[in-house]
């Protein structure tokens, strides 16, 4: 297994949001990616295994504490890792949903098309929203079919200084696994 660290959404090195991305020859177990996941102890570590059609491969994403369905920034660092060590300038990623993840290089530039789920109103507990230290949320909804709640921020100087207290957060809600940048929780039901 060759493991990459990648720092998403930067060119200067250790900044950004960092990955774990795993490149495996065989399946491995849901315990020993978890292991693994917390073994690196970023947000997200995602594992590649490739599958038969040229430039398809299985990925699968897991936080220090659970698998999750998707992962932005760890879809972005695996597509890097891909274009930098195989001659593919598109590559496709099957998540755990079964979903079809494209993503195509262009003269260095990664670009990368995600489903558009439906959302709907809901509300922010304020236990999390005081973890984060969060002044106010411009809006909040959620999506079924991910379990993914996003919180839209204002004021994008607040939102890069943002210094949560992970465990008031943990606390906050029974079922948050991950906590992105760009401010989405996976809450599980």
């Amino acid at each position: 297994m060759k493991t990459f660290i990648v720092d998403a959404f930067t060119e200067t090195p250790f900044k950004g949001n960092p990955a774990g991305v795993c490149l495996v020859d065989s399946p491995l177990g849901d315990d020993r990616m978890l292991a693994i996941a917390q073994e690196l102890n970023f947000s997200e570590t995602a594992f590649l295994f490739p599958l038969e059609n040229r430039g398809a491969y299985s990925i699968r994403y897991f936080s220090p504490k659970m698998e999750i369905p998707l992962c932005g920034h760890a879809t972005l660092a695996s597509a890097k890792v891909i274009f930098s060590t195989r001659e593919l300038n598109e590559v496709h990623f099957i998540n755990i949903q079964g979903l079809d993840l494209s993503i195509k290089e262009l003269n260095g530039e990664i670009m990368m098309e995600f489903p558009i789920y439906e959302t709907r109103p809901a509300e922010a507990p304020s236990a999390l929203i005081a973890s984060l230290g969060v002044k106010a949320i411009k809006n909040s909804v959620y999506n079924e079919e991910t379990r993914v709640l996003l919180l839209e921020i204002a004021d994008p100087e607040e939102l890069a200084g943002l210094d949560p207290d992970f465990a008031a957060l943990h606390r906050s809600h029974n079922s948050i696994n991950g906590v992105e940048q760009d401010l989405v929780f996976l809450l599980r039901s």
